[in-house]
């Protein structure tokens, strides 16, 4: 970890926001531009791997309402930096390990990060990563997609759906996703939302629910 007011090339540090296998993210405060920025030093293994440093250097941000901006990205005396906008709020991955959410609020978050992944497939980046810990709900509840592009592995399409997949039988249970393949992550998205609406439909007009409507039913 690095000590508070440590300068990597004109970014101070502020502290620790949070760390993983990707690296360690802190608060730092961008000198040239007085802004607060969330600051990733990537894992030494990252850093290391070849491979990995020759893609990191032709690597392409996406942009889109739901993927968190990049500023900046190089290498230092540390290993590879990404400087993002900062995004005050906590990972999928710290919202979920308290508990299961509200249904509409895990819709909602799942359809914005879709809308993201789809965008930047479409242009034929993919994120490699696609897991809860990569995923940011701001304060507002609102979701963004960080981390593109930083795995070990050649990210592509297909498995960025794949595990798109996961991530939301994760979030709303393992039959949510009806079997098939998805053209897109929103498509995905869009049957599993379908799925549990029929199933809530169901529940609803269950036996004791039968039962209770011939029992109030008027008597001939």
């Amino acid at each position: 970890m690095l000590e508070r007011r440590t300068v990597i090339e004109g970014f101070e540090i502020q502290g620790v926001l949070r760390s993983g296998p990707r690296g360690v993210v802190y608060e730092a405060i961008q000198g040239s531009l007085l802004r607060t920025v969330a600051l990733r030093i990537l894992s030494p293994e990252l850093s290391q791997d070849r491979e990995f440093v020759e893609r990191f250097r032709r690597q392409e941000w996406p942009e889109h309402p739901h993927i968190v901006p990049v500023y900046e990205a190089g290498e230092c005396a540390h290993g590879l930096f990404v400087a993002m906008q900062l995004i005050r709020g906590e990972t999928l991955a710290e919202v979920l390990a308290r508990g299961a959410p509200a249904q509409p609020a895990v819709l909602t978050a799942l359809t914005q990060i879709a809308a993201a992944l789809d965008a930047a497939h479409e242009v034929e980046l993919a994120h490699g990563w696609v897991r809860p810990e990569a995923v940011l709900i701001d304060e507002a509840g609102r979701a963004w997609l960080s981390d593109f592009g930083l795995t070990a592995g050649a990210a592509t399409v297909s498995s960025d759906r794949a595990a798109f997949a996961t991530l939301v039988r994760t979030c709303l249970g393992k039959r949510a996703v009806p079997r098939g393949k998805w053209e897109t992550a929103s498509a995905l998205v869009a049957a599993a939302t379908a799925r549990l609406h029929a199933r809530a439909d169901r529940d609803e007009g269950g036996p004791w629910r039968r039962r209770m409507r011939r029992w109030m039913a008027p008597r001939r």
